[in-house]
This record gives structure tokens, sequence and C-alpha cells, in this order.
């Protein structure tokens, strides 16, 4: 059973310390939150434009399919969206690398999206979704599947004399009945397609969607002079060091102690990045 501690540093960022989050992790919520500004003083002609519908991708809409997570219908659906997001998303780019984190975004989209879609043109043909929550689903998913190896049950209570066990791997289904009854207008369809989709990531189903190592290298040293300039700001972490932390054995964060499992992740200092906090291999709304 997860302690209250480690539930509130997964959900709650601490505003603090932000230079010491990871870059792609802040940079996103930041950006989100101007497009939603930006969006709401244009009468939400961004996000009527981006958002995904489920003849999007049949009618070579592509574009919506990378897009539709970066917008969101007002504030309180941004805040729930990032507040769930950035402590999964800060753990995952802190072990993968700022660019890879960033692929893996897209390719979470572009694969829940798709499965959205897909369905959709049977039972809602008419629907569209908008925001980052099939993303946060994903990412629930993903750890749920690397954690139930080593913490099979993450929750136990008694009711009615029995002992009731909440198995971890099948953990987000939970969280997904409860977001279905407390935010009656979400999106069921769109969040089953998120946690399909970080089910396929942790099994590495979808690995053939990423670009080689080599082109992120390449990337990075083009721009190596805007990320020396972010070291001032958040944390930077570059795929040279990450691509050797991929094939360290996964570090449960589950079964540890909750402060050292999320403080005890080194940061970037000066001109280069210090280890990495291993996630074995790894890949890589609504």
């Amino acid at each position: 059973m997860s302690s209250p501690s480690f539930i509130n540093k997964l959900a709650l960022p601490n505003l603090a310390t932000i230079t010491q989050y990871p870059a792609l992790t802040v940079g996103l919520s930041v950006f989100t939150f101007l497009l939603l500004v930006i969006d709401l003083c244009s009468n939400q002609a961004l996000s009527q434009k981006f958002s995904l519908y489920p003849n999007a991708p049949f009618e070579f809409d592509l574009n919506r399919l990378s897009f539709y997570l970066l917008f969101h219908r007002g504030f309180t659906h941004w805040l729930l969206n990032v507040v769930g997001l950035f402590s999964p998303l800060a753990i995952f780019e802190r072990t993968n690398g700022t660019v890879f984190t960033g692929v893996t975004l897209n390719v979470l989209a572009v694969t829940a999206g798709l499965q959205f879609c897909i369905v959709g043109k049977l039972l809602y043909p008419n629907t569209q979704v908008i925001g980052l929550s099939g993303v946060v689903f994903s990412f629930m998913s993903f750890m749920a599947y690397k954690e139930h190896h080593t913490t099979p049950v993450i929750y136990t209570f008694k009711y009615q004399g029995s002992e009731v066990s909440i198995p971890t791997l099948y953990s987000p289904f939970i969280f997904l009945i409860v977001c279905m009854v407390l935010i009656p207008g979400s999106s069921f369809w769109g969040h089953l397609a998120g946690i399909s989709s970080g089910y396929l990531l942790a099994l590495g189903y979808i690995k053939f969607l990423y670009p080689p190592s080599k082109a992120i290298l390449f990337i990075e040293r083009k721009l190596q002079t805007p990320i020396n300039a972010l070291r001032s700001l958040v944390v930077y972490y570059k795929e040279e060091e990450a691509i050797e932390q991929r094939g360290v054995s996964y570090n449960p964060l589950l079964s540890s102690d909750p402060e050292s499992a999320l403080n005890d992740i080194p940061v970037t200092t000066g001109a280069r990045t210090n280890s990495f906090a291993g996630e074995g291999q790894v890949l890589g709304a609504t």
C-alpha cells in the first residue's frame, strides 16, 4: 500500500524549487497554460482547430492527432491535467531524457488518438476531445505495469469482514471509474485509449515509432547553445546520458522509501548532467 507522502509527492510539485524540475515537464505546463489563455481570448478558435474527432485521421487531418492534447476547455480542466501529469512526467524525463520524453508524449498522443478515432467511428462519431488527461492515464498504466512486478497489490482494505485487494496492474481502471463518476463530462473512451497506450508503451509494442537515438543526439548537438541557456531555469536531461540508463533494471517507486525515491534523483549543474535514476528498458486525451 502506498503511503500518503508518496501520493503527495506524485501529485503536487514544489513551486519553490521549480528550477530543479526537468525542462520538458516545466515547459509543457507553461506552454499549455499560455495556449489556454490565447485560446480563451480567441473564443476557443485554436481548440476548435486542433480538437480530435473520430473522422480526423480518415480525412487526413493528421495535425489533430498530435496537437489535441495541448488544449483545454478551461482553467480547471488544465489544472487537473497538469497536476496529475507533472510528477509522473518528471520521473520519466529524469530517467529517459528530455527530447526522448517529448517524443514519447507524441507517440502516446497518436496511439491513443488512433484508438479513440477507430472506436469512435462506430460509437461516437460526433464527439470531439482535447486535453492531457489521456496522457495522464497513459503514464498511470505505464507505471502500474512496471510497479506490479515488485508490488502486485497497491492497496488493501476491509469490506464486510473480508479483505479486498486492489492489484497494482489494474489500478488505472479504478481511477478511470472514479473519474467517470466524479467528472461525468470526461471522455471515458479517450481515457481508456490512454490506458491502453500506456500498457503498450510498457510492453515495448510501440517502440518502432521512435526515431533512432542518433537523430536525437544530432538535434541536441545543433541546439547546444539554447540548451545551455536553459540550465539556469530548469534541468535538461541529455540523450547521451539517458542512453546508458535505459538498460538498467527498473527501480520501483512503491516498494522503496517514498522520500528517497523522488528526492534522490540527481540534477544537472554546471556544464554536465549527473547520472540518471535507472528505469529499465523503456520507450518512450481527452
